[in-house]
């Protein structure tokens, strides 16, 4: 699966397939995995639970980080560890 996030793309494969020999080398990972998607703002976090509990998705840990921000995990039906968060948990924003 081919995701757009912003500028970029997140790409899920198929372990079994990933690991054939073929013309790309044997790719990926064993286990679960973990991916972090920010979101603009703390408003735009807020409404996610609600969501994911409402797609039958549950929610593992809600986490509000001593110096500011908060995280969302949930796990992909592959067992991977997915996070929502806003920026902040970075720290102060870099002038780049």
């Amino acid at each position: 699966m081919f995701f757009r996030c912003g500028r970029g793309i997140l790409l899920i494969f198929d372990p079994a397939a990933t690991s054939r020999p073929g013309p790309v080398p044997s790719h990926g990972a064993t286990g679960p995995g973990h991916a972090a998607f920010a979101l603009a703002s703390d408003e735009d976090l807020a409404t996610w639970p609600d969501r994911l509990r409402r797609a039958g998705v549950d929610v593992e840990a809600d986490v509000h980080w001593p110096d500011g921000g908060r995280s969302i995990y949930f796990r992909d039906p592959g067992g991977n560890s997915l996070e929502l968060t806003t920026p902040r948990i970075w720290g102060p924003k870099r002038n780049t």
